[in-house]
């Protein structure tokens, strides 16, 4: 029916008749209009998505293993050889699953840099694009925060510290945690040198018991929400709460006390009394340290052979630790502990 036949019947009919017409006008209107007779139905329609796939054929890992003996036997003793793990790139593509396919490098002849294999040398391949192809299996867990975590912001490849092909564990490029840490942090190598500190010369410790390398939402990558959370993981009789609670401590452990190794005891950053005396004023405490007078130099005393209370060694020269007296220097619950006397 032809729009003015529409109008036509309008006249005559009755107004639910209008008002059904109308909208018959509007829907006829607004339809999309059909390819004519004959036309090329498709030349109207969208294109088509097709998926591309690379070309280059994957050779398996036999190939592999003609030429990288030594490589394949590392990685077949190391857990991305085990194939009954469906996570391990033995159970996808073997080598390949990393390396990317191998066609064109085999049908080149082989050798470095034939076929555009993956080397996973940051020499000759981007750091970003090493660490993308291990995040695609390693983006959860403790690896979850690596974006924008400090090791990546510095330019951190996952090589720098493991080795794809095994040997070690964890697939660490050294036998042990602390060698591969403190081939970069050298100044926590000296400080695990000194007479007090954690005992991770002695195997009991590694790095990662506090650390997350990958990346934390806390400072200095502590695997913790706190740094005294982490410390209390162990030293459960410092966490509290108390009744008298010594600020310094609430608020930080390291306001005091080096983690990785100090001269003094235990793991102090200075020794007693001078680093309570960063805080407190000492005059006329029994910590104040006394030097000898002129005329005492002059007779050749020494500090200790000096008689100044009642003919008796001066106190200062034998009480000098704060902690001899305040020895709930971490919190007290003593009515009377105010001072963390006890």
């Amino acid at each position: 029916m032809s729009i003015p036949s529409f109008y036509k019947a309008a006249r005559i009919a009755p107004v639910y008749g209008r008002l059904v017409l109308a909208t018959l006008l509007v829907l006829i209107w607004l339809a999309p209009s059909r390819p004519a007779r004959g036309e090329d139905a498709t030349a109207t329609a969208p294109p088509a998505v097709t998926a591309t796939r690379s070309t280059v054929p994957f050779m398996g890992p036999e190939a592999c293993q003609q030429c990288h003996f030594d490589r394949f036997e590392s990685y077949e003793n190391s857990p991305h050889g085990l194939a009954n793990d469906p996570r391990t790139p033995a159970a996808r593509n073997a080598c390949e699953t990393c390396h990317g396919p191998g066609g064109n490098h085999v049908a080149g002849g082989g050798g470095r840099g034939v076929g555009g294999m993956r080397t996973m040398d940051r020499d000759k391949m981007p750091v970003a694009a090493i660490n993308e192809v291990c995040l695609t299996c390693h983006s959860r867990g403790i690896v979850a925060l690596w974006p924008g975590s400090v090791h990546q912001s510095r330019d951190l490849a996952c090589t720098n510290c493991h080795a794809i092909h095994g040997g070690n564990e964890k697939l660490l490029k050294a036998p042990s945690q602390p060698e591969v840490c403190t081939e970069c942090h050298r100044q926590i190598r000296a400080q695990l040198m000194r007479p007090s500190h954690h005992p991770i010369r002695e195997q009991k410790l590694v790095c990662t018991d506090c650390h997350n390398p990958h990346g934390t939402l806390t400072e200095r990558l502590i695997s913790a929400t706190t740094i005294n959370e982490k410390c209390y993981e162990c030293h459960a009789e410092k966490r509290g709460p108390f009744l008298w609670e010594h600020p310094p401590v609430r608020e930080n452990c390291l306001n005091c006390h080096e983690p990785h190794g100090s001269a003094h005891e235990p793991l102090l950053r200075v020794k007693r009394p001078l680093l309570c005396q960063r805080c407190h004023n000492a005059t006329g405490h029994p910590s104040v340290l006394w030097a000898r007078s002129q005329e005492e130099a002059a007779n050749g005393q020494s500090v200790f052979q000096t008689r100044r209370f009642f003919g008796q060694p001066a106190q200062m020269l034998f009480m000098r630790s704060c902690t001899n007296c305040h020895v709930n220097l971490h919190g007290s619950n003593d009515p009377s502990g105010k001072l963390w006397h006890r």
